[in-house]
């Protein structure tokens, strides 16, 4: 298994490439992947389907683009699908901006799915947005804006909600795996760690 990460975007998102036997994921594309196919082809993939930890407009901003290149589905929580086409729903509206993704995305909810080759487990941890979700394959935990190192994603924009948030963080406290942490925003880090040093985790 490999995870390449790219920065992109005004609002400096991580995007991650799951790679693992040949077959890759593109999670969380939230500007134009300009070296993608770069990347798939140095590592010998395929890639086989997007997965998208929540709706909001940094996480989605180069889904159109991806998909004008690459004929995959789009994965998103049920609730969000509609997020996609939706300025306010998804964010942009609240910057004074007002994007839009053409995506047709799958609706899915929490459990086990099989996805191409990857059998990705998915929790929903609603908080930052009504369908943030977190994505698991073996050690990493593709946490979207729910965990960041020492801090946790924001809990004032639309469908947003604190108390939704500190029951998804109790949840994820009390996952026994030291998973690495792939970060929607800044450095990763681990789930051992933040119990023990980030704030809203500690004591849950």
């Amino acid at each position: 298994m490999k995870v390449v990460e790219r920065t992109l975007g005004p609002v400096q998102t991580n995007c991650f490439v799951l790679m693992d036997q040949g077959y890759a994921l593109v999670i969380d594309p939230g500007d134009i992947f300009s070296d993608l196919d770069s990347v798939l082809k140095d590592n010998g993939c395929e890639l086989e389907a997007v997965l998208l930890t929540h709706g909001h407009f940094d996480h989605i901003g180069g889904l159109d683009d991806l998909l004008s290149r690459y004929d995959v589905p789009v994965y998103i929580h049920t609730s969000e699908v509609s997020f996609l086409s939706d300025p306010k729903a998804n964010g942009s509206a609240s910057f004074f901006m007002h994007f839009i993704s053409h995506a047709k995305a799958i609706g899915i909810e929490e459990g086990t799915h099989q996805i191409g080759h990857f059998t990705i487990k998915m929790l929903h941890t609603p908080g930052h947005t009504i369908g943030s979700s977190v994505f698991l394959y073996e050690d990493c935990m593709f946490a979207g804006d729910t965990l960041f190192q020492g801090s946790i994603g924001r809990t004032d924009l639309p469908s947003g909600s604190m108390m939704q948030m500190r029951q998804s963080l109790k949840r994820l406290a009390k996952l026994d795996k030291n998973y690495t942490i792939c970060c929607g925003h800044g450095p990763n880090t681990t789930l051992e760690q933040e119990k023990s040093w980030n704030p809203y985790l500690r004591g849950l």
